[in-house]
């Protein structure tokens, strides 16, 4: 019943969710790399390693990477909880360099109901931007709290298609300028996995991120390729 509810949540979300903005955002095209794996060190715990990089300007230039890492603890077949620190390097717009120092934590949980498997990730996040190097570089400058749903179906031959929706919510910080607190980011999701081996999964997808509530709403669309290993399908 729950995971009836929440892919029925999903389809409305997915149908509804919109900006609302009365400025016309801006748009950009952006291509996502991404590579990520999850060790096991015993029968509870296991490390999680990520890096991604992002080319923004319609795919033409570097604009971020990043690289995280933490630990991973597994209450049961179907729940665990993330904590990450991720190391960020963002290009400005001149030729220097943004970094920013983030931590995260997160719960996921999955139902799977026949062929479909459902997945409710909840996870706040933190972010120090150039920590020590401006005024503000000593204080948190994003607090989120941010909930993903994803519903997938498994099809013949290894693939596995799917949605999902993810609604951010600043509790606080500095990114928007104008001071809002609330719904300010959703990105919508259509992927595709393929089952390279039992726990390796390639996956290419698009994506479709609404911003608003910033001194420049933005609309990006992004198509993400990475290479996955996990034990939580």
């Amino acid at each position: 019943m729950r995971s009836v509810f929440a892919f029925i949540s999903l389809c409305f979300l997915l149908l509804h969710a919109a900006p609302i903005s009365a400025q016309k955002p801006e748009k950009d095209f952006q291509v996502w790399l991404n590579l990520e794996g999850e060790t096991p060190l015993n029968k509870r715990w296991m490390v999680h390693l990520q890096h991604q990089t992002r080319f923004i300007n319609n795919a033409t230039q570097y604009g971020y990477s990043y690289f995280d890492g933490g630990a991973l603890y597994r209450f049961g077949k179907n729940l665990r909880f993330n904590v990450n620190y991720i190391f960020v390097n963002k290009k400005r717009e001149d030729p220097s360099y943004s970094y920013r120092h983030q931590l995260e934590w997160y719960f996921t949980g999955r139902k799977k109901v026949g062929n479909f498997t459902f997945f409710d990730r909840f996870l706040g996040d933190m972010q120090f931007k150039d920590f020590n190097a401006d005024p503000q570089g000593n204080r948190v400058r994003d607090y989120y709290l941010r909930n993903k749903i994803t519903a997938r179906y498994k099809l013949p031959y290894k693939f596995t298609p799917y949605i999902a929706e993810e609604t951010y919510y600043k509790f606080d910080g500095m990114y928007y300028e104008r001071g809002f607190h609330g719904f300010n980011r959703i990105r919508l999701f259509y992927g595709l996995l393929y089952n390279v081996s039992e726990n390796w999964q390639a996956e290419i997808s698009y994506t479709m991120e609404f911003n608003h509530d910033a001194p420049i709403p933005t609309n990006n669309y992004f198509l993400s390729i990475g290479l996955v290993r996990t034990f939580f399908q």
